[in-house]
């Protein structure tokens, strides 16, 4: 009977024993598991933070990308507008430069333009007049050579002064010499005249004659043909 007690007793403390490391093992895993927990509260709390400070490193990351972009934005256009105006400038310049050189320019190309008529109004001129005074001395000299050509040219001059009933006739000594008797009658005879004065004129070129009517005078002078077709040549070239 003592020895069932006493085991019994081995037993009950054995077990309170048991109890007792059953107890503190429990205890333990609390501890651990509160540990955890606040070691995930510190983890969870640090990556909040870690998260803010990131986002506000990429928050001011992108003021700074925004703000240099919007400087060389800003850059752009100021050197656009600079541009924009340094052209519109340099047109105006171009455009006053040009309104004074145009006219000036204008007035030179008159100038070169006028002169080219004055000059070529000389040469024609020029040229006409050679021509006139070759041909005066080829008539002087056919006149000299051949003095029968006097009585075809005045009478040119006396056809123009037809159906007058007097004629006063001017020309040099040398063909009323040429002429001779037969004058008056070759005048009468082209003219149909009722009388006719012949007037010896040294002043007057040979083969030439100046012809009085009362309807007015006719200039056969041999200068003055040639100046008729002077001025009709000269007209015909500014023409």
């Amino acid at each position: 009977m003592a020895e069932l007690e006493t085991a019994k007793l081995l037993k009950a403390d054995a077990f309170r024993a048991l109890g007792s490391k059953i107890a503190y093992n429990f205890n333990d895993i609390e501890k651990r598991c509160e540990d955890h927990i606040l070691n995930v509260r510190n983890q969870t709390r640090q990556m909040i933070i870690d998260a803010r400070t990131e986002a506000e490193q990429i928050k001011q990351e992108a003021y700074q990308a925004g703000k240099q972009q919007g400087l060389e934005d800003a850059s752009r256009d100021v050197e656009d507008q600079i541009q924009s105006r340094s052209e519109a400038r340099a047109s105006q310049i171009v455009e006053e430069k040009l309104g004074t050189v145009f006219p000036a320019m204008q007035a030179a190309v008159s100038g070169l333009q006028q002169e080219q008529v004055n000059w070529r109004q000389t040469w024609d001129e020029t040229a006409v007049k050679m021509c006139l005074v070759i041909a005066e001395k080829m008539v002087r000299h056919e006149i000299e050579t051949h003095p029968e050509t006097v009585k075809p040219m005045m009478s040119e001059a006396l056809k123009l002064a037809s159906g007058t009933q007097h004629i006063r006739f001017q020309m040099n000594p040398t063909d009323v010499a040429h002429l001779g008797e037969n004058a008056k009658s070759f005048i009468t005879n082209l003219t149909g005249c009722q009388t006719c004065e012949i007037i010896e004129d040294e002043s007057i070129s040979s083969g030439g004659c100046i012809i009085e009517t009362q309807h007015g005078t006719i200039d056969a002078r041999i200068e003055a043909q040639l100046d008729r077709i002077f001025q009709e040549l000269i007209i015909q070239t500014q023409d």
